[in-house]
């Protein structure tokens, strides 16, 4: 089972964001350096969220890039351990309203992750929602417990869960689980920031048996549909995670992922497959 932390961690500058604290140094053109951040680390190397937020960071960091993230899709070939990093950015096509870019993160001659990034000016036009925010007690509640992964990542975001082992769904239940998240040290939401959140849930295969159980996410699809007005009403405060699985099957399980805010806007949807051992 996930351990409370309650690790005090400094909270930073008011409205510094999350991609601020990833530090990325350009090397050569269309080419980045830095370093693996330790406190986004588990047991089986770097934080997935992290190395997602790290490869965007790299490409809204080129001079040309231009507009939002509309989605990001990554794929983690290899575990990226202690030390420097490099991340290679390429872009493959730009239009009037749309970028797609090509983005590497490599360590120690191997190719690690590799993203497909789309950038997009969005316009006013009519919109929907169809999805509807899950009924949840407020993020104060007294009633709420606070749980996070036993892994240094863990001790930098946080999930507040209704009261009992509501993490556990039990073999006869669905694995959809809901809790309010944030970053511990009071970043500002921004895209990088709902790439980490993204790859935030407990194992959904873990829902089922009970019991604290590691994964490895294989790919994940990001859909970022914040405005930057509801970006910035967000602030450091925490957002709604809801995650759905459908089928965990011979050693793999896929999930979906919604993040609210407050005020019940859609900010980000995802999907990844995750792979497991008993």
């Amino acid at each position: 089972m996930a351990v409370a932390i309650r690790t005090e961690l400094p909270e930073v500058e008011a409205m510094t964001t999350f991609g601020d604290c990833i530090q990325l140094k350009p090397a050569a053109e269309n080419l980045w350096a830095g370093a693996a951040d330790l406190d986004y680390s588990h047991p089986a190397g770097q934080f997935g969220g992290w190395t997602a937020a790290a490869l965007l960071k790299a490409v809204l960091s080129e001079p040309s890039a231009q507009n939002a993230p509309l989605s990001l899709t990554v794929m983690f070939t290899d575990a990226i351990g202690d030390g420097p990093i490099q991340i290679s950015t390429r872009p493959l096509r730009a239009g009037a309203r749309l970028q797609f870019w090509r983005a590497e993160i490599s360590q120690r001659d191997k190719v690690c992750a590799h993203a497909q990034i789309t950038l997009g000016a969005r316009r006013a036009t009519k919109g929907f929602t169809d999805a509807v925010m899950p009924e949840m007690p407020p993020s104060d509640d007294p009633s709420l417990v606070s749980f996070s992964p036993p892994s240094k990542f863990g001790e930098q975001l946080e999930a507040r869960w209704p009261a009992g082992p509501s993490m556990f769904t039990g073999p006869d239940a669905p694995a959809r689980t809901i809790a309010w998240t944030r970053h511990r040290r009071g970043f500002a939401m921004d895209h990088a920031l709902l790439a980490v959140l993204a790859d935030y849930a407990p194992p959904r295969v873990m829902m089922k048996r009970g019991r604290f159980m590691l994964s490895s996410t294989v790919s994940m699809n990001v859909y970022f549909h914040a405005s930057e007005d509801e970006l910035a009403a967000v602030g450091s405060d925490f957002v709604l995670t809801e995650t759905d699985c459908r089928r965990c099957e011979g050693g793999y399980f896929d999930h979906s992922l919604k993040l609210w805010s407050k005020s019940g806007a859609l900010l980000m949807t995802s999907e990844q497959v995750a792979a497991f051992r008993d």
